[in-house]
């Protein structure tokens, strides 16, 4: 009796893990948002390097332009993934950060609500060791990367 409780209880836990992995996404994408969120909007400096303040392992990150279909961006990165959503409107700030052909984290969002925008053409990789300018409007913290 014991044994078909506990697996009934895994089946039932089992199944409640895939439907919320399939309406929030990964768990992993969501806690590596957040902290990408953290990490950014504490930057209190003119210039950073973006493999400093990244607080993940990343080989490369992505922005897309507004519309972006998801078969497109599915293209551009070589792999698909549930974590990738495309814009609704202009004005939206898109990156996806991947490491080894997994999405480890997925921005999308206006940076009224994100509190940052980063900005930079396409792709940047982590051997690029890209340095961004920083600019602070009131609540909103905006880095720039200019090749």
């Amino acid at each position: 009796m014991k044994k078909k409780s506990k697996l009934i209880l895994v089946v039932a836990l089992g199944i409640l893990f895939t439907l919320a992995y399939m309406i929030f996404g990964s768990p992993v994408v969501m806690l590596n948002n957040e902290r990408l969120q953290r990490a950014v909007t504490a930057v209190n400096s003119d210039y950073v390097e973006l493999n400093e303040i990244v607080p993940f392992k990343w080989d490369t990150a992505y922005t897309f332009e507004p519309y972006a279909s998801v078969k497109q961006i599915e293209e551009i990165i070589g792999f698909k993934s549930r974590s990738i959503k495309e814009t609704v409107s202009e004005g939206m700030v898109q990156l996806l950060f991947v490491k080894d052909d997994k999405v480890v984290s997925s921005v999308l969002g206006y940076e009224s609500s994100l509190g940052y925008s980063m900005n930079f053409t396409d792709k940047i990789t982590y051997s690029d060791k890209a340095v961004f300018s920083v600019e602070r409007d009131s609540d909103i913290v905006r880095l720039t990367y200019e090749k």
